[in-house]
């Protein structure tokens, strides 16, 4: 990883597993941490073992979540693998936990035994629902987390039953808030020379991003209902069937209504008093959508986009993921790209996000092998070669086979 990269120098502990962590501490290597996860010798994350797998038994899941990363396969029920750790945490700026509350701590390594090793620690904790609160300690997951905090309650159709989101919201989320976490746990050490916890869950991730849903309940007492592809308030705004697919117009200004207008050669909606505001609209929305419903599958959803870019609305297909990922726009920004694995050969999967002008991230390493670090972390913690090989010889530590 470049020097350059926005995080260099900062060493990373992952106690992680599956995504909400992973997709956090991936992150983090991306923009230049070195990052180490830590693993169970012989077994490592369990979602190295999900199916399907590319070639040489890589699973899609750990693919999508840990590249950049140094593997310490590590016992961490055995007295040395804990001490192994502790001695690591002592070279260490950041650990990110996503382990059920109070496990760490039943082992001897939460925050409180780490950050008394090193003060200067910033220890993210990434959760189901939080720290305190009746329900600390219980097991949460993406799906469950969609349903609890309500946002499954606004997705799917109208009249029918929720659905979840289709992709990991509640996990990737708290991976994303997870990185926010840290960045400004490391900015306020920069300042005061101290570390924190820093902790944030499933739960407050998905709360976070229901966002003006949330607002929207309070500033009426009604809670949100499911639109399907429609927005809560603006119309039209949602997808219409056209004549040989579907097509999503996104308008949500009295402007970009009129240019839907025109297009759609109904040049007198504009002024009509059902339709002429946001807030009319809102109020004949059943009406408006019986109409636009009988206008769209007219023409194909290439002459649409034509007609209504032209009049500055924005509109789209639907995409597929097997379209998206060969779009000329995706391809420009390079966010689909290939990585070379020893056993897997190449894989393709998610480019960076975040783009930087003089300090930028990059894809240096493919997803580890299980236990692929270990012997060279050890080495750079000052181990002899003789203590080493006993580690290995005790299952303490754990290689490639």
């Amino acid at each position: 990883m470049s020097e350059l990269a926005p995080l260099s120098g900062v060493r990373v502990i992952e106690l992680g597993v599956a995504m909400a962590g992973p997709f956090c501490g991936m992150t983090l290597a991306d923009y230049g941490a070195e990052v180490i996860k830590i693993e169970r010798p012989g077994e490592g994350d369990v979602s190295r073992r999900w199916m399907p797998q590319f070639k040489g038994n890589v699973g899609y899941y750990f693919a999508a979540a840990n590249r950049n990363k140094k593997s310490l396969a590590l016992d961490l029920k055995a007295d040395a693998g804990i001490a192994l750790l502790k001695e690591l945490i002592g070279t260490a700026d950041v650990v990110i936990d996503n382990f059920r509350v109070g496990v760490l701590d039943e082992l001897g390594i939460g925050y409180e035994a780490l950050s008394s090793i090193n003060p200067r620690l910033i220890y993210c904790c990434i959760s189901g629902f939080g720290p305190t609160g009746p329900r600390a300690h219980e097991r949460a997951n993406d799906i469950f987390m969609q349903a609890f905090s309500g946002g499954m309650s606004i997705t799917g159709e109208e009249g029918r039953g929720p659905v979840k989101a289709g992709i990991s919201v509640a996990d990737v989320g708290a991976g994303m808030f997870g990185v926010i976490g840290v960045l400004l746990g490391l900015q306020a050490r920069d300042r005061t020379g101290k570390g924190q916890r820093v902790d944030t869950s499933l739960l407050e991730g998905q709360l976070a991003m229901l966002s003006y849903h949330l607002t929207l309940f309070f500033a009426t007492g009604k809670p949100p209902v499911r639109r399907g592809t429609a927005s809560q308030m603006g119309v039209p705004y949602q997808a219409f069937r056209a004549l040989d697919d579907d097509v999503v117009v996104a308008s949500f200004t009295d402007r970009m209504w009129e240019g839907v207008c025109t297009a759609i050669e109904h040049p007198e909606w504009i002024s009509d008093e059902r339709f002429a505001t946001t807030k009319q609209r809102a109020a004949h929305r059943t009406e408006l959508i019986a109409l636009l419903s009988e206008i769209f599958p007219k023409r194909t959803v290439a002459d649409w986009i034509e007609r209504l870019s032209a009049h500055g609305v924005p509109c789209t297909s639907i995409n597929s993921i097997d379209k998206v990922v060969v779009d000329p726009q995706v391809t420009a920004r390079e966010m689909i790209v290939e990585v070379q694995h020893p056993t897997a050969g190449a894989l393709r999967m998610a480019g960076l996000p975040i783009k930087f002008s003089d300090t930028p991230g990059r894809i240096a390493s493919h997803p580890p092998l299980l236990g692929e670090h270990s012997v060279g972390v050890l080495r750079d913690m000052g181990l002899t070669e003789e203590r080493i090989a006993e580690l290995v010889r005790q299952e303490v530590i754990g290689i490639p086979n």
